[in-house]
């Protein structure tokens, strides 16, 4: 996929070029934290430029995970849900989009709350995240929250690795702070349960 303008700028692009030489801009994001960094106007930017990267090539999945991790910065979680659904059909090996798509399925609601069915997929998704990445700190840290509110919280029984084994693996690691307040957006827990590495 060729980018040919830079998409918070407007600069000619360079192909083979993966970010913009004049403001720096990248042209592929891969997480929500770089999004952070921006106001809502850069934003819808790169809202706007990955819908048109989609058109484009319908089988790129950088650009569905630039969209869907746009549309989950928004909190237009059914959006941002079927763009990692189609990354995972596209590019399966891609982690990110297993984890922003268990962050985008829970949506807003309490972890102890959700129906036995979702939690087990969620699960799913977000071990297969980890899999693929073992250092995604933040996708351990769901996992952990997922484990504390809802298995402990409604008194089932949880499968290895525990809450606590989890989290003396990620203790001390860095979490983007930017990551840590989308998982804020999405995920709602028992005050008890937190929010760190």
């Amino acid at each position: 996929m060729q980018v040919t303008e830079c998409p918070q700028c407007g600069a000619p692009a360079s192909p083979s070029v993966r970010a913009c030489g004049y403001c720096k801009a990248e042209f592929f994001i891969t997480s929500v934290a770089y999004l952070g960094k921006l106001d809502q106007n850069g934003v819808g930017k790169y809202l706007k430029h990955y819908k048109a990267l989609a058109q484009q090539d319908q089988g790129s999945a950088e650009a569905h995970l630039g969209l869907g991790i746009t549309y989950l910065h928004l909190g237009m979680w059914p959006l941002a849900i079927k763009c990692f659904e189609k990354v995972i059909d596209l590019a399966p090996e891609v982690p990110q989009s297993y984890f922003y798509w268990a962050l985008a399925n829970i949506g807003g609601r309490r972890l102890m709350t959700l129906p036995l069915g979702d939690v087990r997929q969620i699960e799913t998704y977000i071990n297969t995240a980890v899999q693929l990445s073992p250092d995604l700190t933040t996708a351990k840290l769901l996992l952990v929250l997922l484990k504390e509110d809802y298995f402990e919280g409604n008194g089932m029984r949880v499968n290895p690795p525990s809450a606590t084994d989890l989290r003396a693996d990620i203790q001390g690691k860095e979490v983007n702070e930017t990551e840590l307040q989308m998982m804020r957006r999405c995920v709602r827990v028992d005050e008890a349960c937190v929010f760190s590495a």
